[in-house]
């Protein structure tokens, strides 16, 4: 039986993760008794959860205001760094998601879910328990043929770019949920036995959510005549944000030597995790601690909030050499990867 929430303890196994429960520092002593100081700063998730929030919203009204002032031809010049800043403030917001999906935004479990559906997860149609369920899958099966978040299967070449920021990559993943090749995921024994009214209500109401939040985003530009702005908004959201999405998951989980001829959903690519830069953009771009998405993989139970004090817990320890090796930038990555589709 599957189970959709995660273990609270170390695990040995996790693919691509050393294990932990053995780990000593030679001052702080073991890692299991060192992480249970790392308590989630749950203030500071919910300020950055808000600053995403208002850059979405304050992008949008800046180009409302530019739009009604200079008219929507200047709106429409104006469009693609528009939709660049709105679409890049959906993917980072959006990233809070895992988060929560790990009940690292509140200590009640419930209202963890409830915040977050509600916030984070506004403007997509998705909930916090649907993400959580497969999202485990992915820890549990990183890099081989059962994983759930596949995007890193894909070759970095120029065409799957064109495909990914036009949106005909985001059309076949759409297809491909509609028509499964393989039986979906089994559920947990707790789902089985809800009802199938209850299974439709979960559904729906993440769609009806998110198809909301944007009519009235789209209703508040077309009834101020700021039809330039309502483009702006639509490309930043069906283009630009998928685009952000699925290269950062191909930077993160891709190995540089891969070869862009091989299937991956036939044969194992084996696990691979990388640690990108603290700057203003790398925090962003990699919102929630998936800047560091390696620590996230070796631990998936300590909060993003607490990775600067984990890495430096790992400094003292022999598998600091093995994180060294794992940095990186995600310019560099891209670059890399950009280089080994050439060469496929």
């Amino acid at each position: 039986m599957i189970t959709a929430t995660p273990p609270r303890e170390v695990r040995a196994g996790l693919p691509g993760a050393p294990d932990l429960r053995h780990i000593v520092h030679n001052s702080l002593g073991t890692w299991l008794s060192f992480r249970e100081t790392l308590r989630p700063r749950y203030w500071l998730a919910w300020c950055e959860i808000t600053l995403c929030l208002f850059m979405i919203l304050g992008g949008f009204a800046a180009h409302v205001f530019l739009t009604r002032s200079l008219g929507n031809v200047p709106g429409m010049e104006a469009a693609i760094p528009f939709a660049i800043w709105i679409g890049f403030w959906l993917h980072a917001i959006l990233s809070f998601g895992h988060e929560a999906a790990h009940y690292n935004l509140c200590a009640n479990r419930r209202r963890n879910d409830f915040l977050s559906d509600w916030t984070i997860w506004l403007f997509f149609p998705q909930t916090t328990k649907e993400y959580r369920k497969s999202h485990w899958q992915h820890h549990l099966h990183l890099g081989n043929t059962l994983d759930t978040e596949i995007s890193y299967h894909n070759c970095l070449s120029p065409g799957f770019l064109v495909k990914a920021i036009t949106g005909i990559y985001l059309a076949e993943l759409l297809v491909r949920y509609v028509f499964p090749e393989v039986p979906p995921v089994q559920p947990s024994h707790d789902t089985q036995n809800g009802s199938g009214a209850q299974a439709k209500t979960n559904s729906i109401v993440p769609l009806l959510r998110a198809l909301t939040a944007h009519a009235i985003i789209l209703a508040i530009a077309l009834s101020l005549s700021c039809y330039a702005t309502a483009i702006t908004w639509v490309v930043a959201a069906v283009l630009i944000f998928p685009f952000l999405t699925t290269v950062r998951q191909v930077l993160e989980h891709r190995a540089i030597e891969a070869s862009c001829l091989t299937d991956f959903r036939n044969v194992t690519h084996g696990p691979v995790n990388r640690i990108f830069g603290t700057g203003l953009f790398a925090h962003f771009y990699g919102a929630a601690g998936f800047n560091r998405h390696l620590l996230h993989h070796w631990d998936p139970t300590v909060s993003y909030t607490r990775f600067g004090e984990m890495k430096e817990f790992m400094r003292g320890t022999p598998l600091w050499p093995e994180l060294r090796s794992a940095e990186s930038t995600y310019l560099s990555s891209f670059v890399l990867l950009l280089r080994q589709s050439f060469r496929g």
